[in-house]
């Protein structure tokens, strides 16, 4: 299921509004194209008609694909458990608090009836070179590599191609966001729109949100051409500028209760988007000055910084939700860290050796350098920031209303590595989470062993899970032709 390179970003821009507007309202027609169409609202029971998901009855269902780099700290040689739950079987609250000073999993706790989390996968092809490159170039494929070593490439797409070409308007690709150092040697290698051919991933949050606000796609007839530059210079709010429009669909008599707090989410969301960024941008600015502050975010400079990896990955995340409570894509991916991630994490106020480094427990992105005294412990500390931040779309996702519940109840969210163990970059038993009900398709509230298998059949069930069909039924076949078809029962409710 082949797809052309598309001509714009993979983040898809709203189309802007068909026909001529009038000399006198072109700038407020287009003024509203942002706030309305441009960005869309969220699901109003009342108002069904001005609705993102009025086309989605009875709710569409959402992906997104997170994965992370260089391994958990779990059993390996003499090194201890710092991952899994203790035991196989039903996750409680209390069960995994229990767990939750000494397991990095016992962070979701909060979580525990929306959680999934699946020991027993592997990658299906052997680490034959680079394991960074081999294992993320399989992590959404279970496709074979083609090539060895930096170099490599997936020899079929990944999920969310096959889920977005399913599932996505004509020409509306998967939202794919990137968070961290790009450092050349491998860079994205998670979403693959046909074989061999990645799709980038765009990583500066600030790009993705005028995006979806519309801000850097093509302004309608009318319209200044450098007007979307004139709002982003003076920090226009989309919230400001849809102010009348918006006060006027709160007085709506159909509005609920539950729709005017949608509504009011919804627009604080944004408005806490746009000053994460912004503070975030003058970090990078030599004077403070706004200009200057929004072309460190344009160029990327601020949130390529080292250090910034799980702030960036929050922003990432949000903009990710944004685009499903408005129903512009129904899947997404997030890399964290490039193939040999070198973040440098902060740790007890201090700021520690390379994280790549620290994952091989020596100075060395290979196997000759010196053993890093505290390198288990620093990884230990590593994986449970990154739980800190799948536990922040935890809570997002558990807090956003929609037409069925929260978002969580019917999304669904993978947490993962390219690599299960960094020291021995080992494909087996690889760190597997998945977070929300996708529906009621999903069965939570478990930690089960899915007995070895290649993760072809945990894509299979995600794949499903968002909504895809094979011939009207599940899709069992995604991958290289030579796995054994089918999902992960077990995951299944």
């Amino acid at each position: 299921m082949n797809r052309q390179p598309s001509q714009t970003s993979s983040a898809a821009a709203p189309q802007p509004v068909r026909g001529q507007p009038s000399p006198q309202r072109g700038r407020r027609a287009f003024l509203r194209t942002l706030g309305t169409l441009g960005l869309g609202l969220p699901f109003l029971e009342g108002l069904p008609e001005r609705s993102a998901w009025a086309q989605a009855a009875p709710g569409p269902v959402f992906g997104l694909f997170i994965c992370t780099a260089n391994g958990v700290v779990q059993s390996f040689r003499d090194e201890p458990e710092k991952f899994w739950p203790p035991e196989l079987g039903p996750l409680t609250v209390s069960g995994m608090q229990a767990f939750a000073s000494d397991r990095a999993t016992g962070m979701l706790a909060d979580h525990a009836e929306q959680l999934s989390i699946v020991r027993g996968v592997k990658y299906p092809f052997a680490n034959n070179g680079c394991g960074h490159a081999l294992g993320l170039l399989q992590c959404l494929t279970a496709a074979r590599p083609s090539g060895t070593s930096n170099t490599a490439t997936a020899s079929g797409i990944s999920a969310d191609t096959r889920i977005a070409d399913a599932l996505n308007p004509a020409g509306v690709e998967p939202l794919s966001l990137y968070s961290g150092l790009k450092e050349g040697f491998i860079n994205e290698k998670l979403s693959f729109r046909a074989p061999n051919q990645v799709r980038a991933a765009e990583g500066d949050p600030w790009n993705v949100y005028q995006r979806l606000v519309g801000l850097a796609g093509p302004s309608p007839a009318g319209a200044s051409p450098d007007l979307a530059a004139q709002l982003a210079l003076r920090r226009k709010s989309v919230n400001d500028l849809v102010r009348e429009e918006l006060s006027s669909l709160l007085n709506r008599p159909a509005l609920s209760a539950d729709d005017r707090q949608r509504l009011d989410l919804h627009f604080s969301s944004i408005r806490d988007l746009e000053q994460t960024m912004l503070q975030m941008g003058r970090a990078c600015s030599a004077d403070g000055l706004d200009v200057q502050a929004l072309d460190a975010l344009n160029t990327g400079r601020a949130f390529r910084q080292d250090g910034n990896i799980e702030q960036v990955a929050r922003l990432q995340i949000d903009l990710a939700t944004l685009a499903f409570s408005c129903n512009t894509t129904r899947v997404a991916t997030l890399q964290v860290g490039d193939g040999t991630d070198h973040t440098r994490y902060t740790i007890n106020g201090e700021k520690v050796e390379r994280f790549h480094w620290i994952s091989h427990r020596q100075t060395s992105d290979g196997g000759d350098g010196q053993p890093i005294a505290q390198a288990l412990d620093w990884h230990i500390a590593i994986d449970r920031i990154r739980m800190g931040t799948f536990k922040y779309l935890l809570d997002r996702w558990s807090s956003l209303s929609v037409a069925n519940g929260t978002l969580l109840d019917n999304a669904f969210a993978l947490w993962t590595c390219h690599v299960a163990i960094g020291p021995s970059h080992s494909f087996n038993n690889l760190p597997i989470i998945v977070a929300g009900k996708a529906g009621g398709f999903l069965k939570t509230g478990q930690y089960i062993d899915a007995g070895n298998v290649t993760n072809n059949r945990l894509l299979n069930t995600l794949i499903t899970a968002n909504g895809v069909r094979d011939g009207g039924g599940p899709v069992t076949n995604f991958g290289d032709a030579s796995l054994q078809p089918g999902l992960i029962d077990a995951l299944v409710a």
